[in-house]
C-alpha cells in the first residue's frame, strides 16, 4: 500500500471504531495544494510522498478523536499547510541560543502538529533533505530521529491509529523507554482498537526503521 492508502485505512479504522461508539471524531480540509506552488516545493526538495499526499488529499488538515475527552485520551493528526511547513521557524520554534545547543533546529521544517509542543518534520537545508522524520518538542532545542521516512511514517499513523503522541512511543521503542504517553498508549489503545497487539506493534515499527534496512 502507499501512503494514500494507508491514510484511508486509518480513517476508514476510526469510522469503524465509532460506529461501535469507541470515539467521537472529527476532520477538517484544505483545499488540495495548486500546481504552482507544488512545482516550487519540489525545488525545494520536498520528500515526494509528502508533496504527492497533499496533492491527492488537501493542502493541510487534521483528524481529531476522542474515547474519553474527559481524560483526554484520544488522538491527532494535524498537517499543516505547505506555506507554513517550507516557512522560517526562527522566532518561532528556535532563536539563537537554540542553535549553539542544537545546530539541526535551523533546519527543522514541522508538517505534523502532534500536540501544541510537539511536532514531526523534515530536516531541510539548501543543499540537503533528510529522509528520516524527526521529532521536536518546544522549548527543547533538540531534534529526535523517528528513523523512519514518510511512507514509514504514514504506516506507523495506521498502526497507532494516531493516538495522542504516537511518535513519542515509537522514539520510546527506539530508546527502550517507557515514559507515561507509552504507558497510556499500551492501556488504553486494545480497549479502543480491539485488533490492537502491543509486541506486533513494535515489531512493525522495527521492520520500518531506516537504520534496519541499511
Amino acid at each position: 500500500m502507499d501512503v494514500i492508502d494507508y491514510y484511508d485505512e486509518m480513517k476508514y479504522s476510526l469510522i469503524k471504531a465509532q460506529e461501535k461508539k469507541k470515539l467521537k471524531f472529527e476532520e477538517n480540509y484544505n483545499m488540495t495544494i495548486e500546481s504552482p506552488f507544488l512545482d516550487d516545493a519540489l525545488k525545494k526538495k520536498v520528500d515526494v510522498n509528502l508533496l504527492e499526499f497533499y496533492k491527492e488529499i488537501s493542502d493541510g488538515f487534521r483528524i481529531k478523536w476522542f474515547s474519553d475527552e474527559e481524560k483526554g485520551i484520544g488522538g491527532n493528526i494535524h498537517f499543516m499547510e505547505m506555506k507554513h511547513v517550507l516557512a522560517d521557524q526562527k522566532g518561532n520554534l528556535y532563536d539563537d541560543q537554540d542553535i549553539q545547543m542544537n545546530d539541526l533546529i535551523q533546519y527543522y521544517k514541522p508538517f505534523d502538529l502532534i500536540s501544541e509542543t510537539f511536532s514531526c518534520g523534515f530536516l531541510i537545508t539548501p543543499d540537503f533533505v533528510s529522509t528520516s522524520i524527526y521529532c521536536h518538542n518546544s522549548p527543547d532545542p533538540e531534534t529526535y530521529d523517528l528513523d523512519l521516512d514518510f511512507a514509514g511514517y504514514m504506516e506507523m499513523a495506521y498502526e497507532a491509529k494516531i493516538f495522542q503522541y504516537w511518535p513519542k512511543v515509537l522514539l520510546d521503542i527506539k530508546a527502550n523507554y517507557e515514559s507515561a504517553e507509552t504507558k497510556a498508549f499500551k492501556e488504553h489503545m486494545p480497549k479502543i482498537f480491539e485488533d490492537f497487539d502491543w509486541d506486533s506493534f513494535v515489531q512493525k515499527y522495527e521492520s520500518l526503521r531506516l537504520s534496519k534496512k541499511e
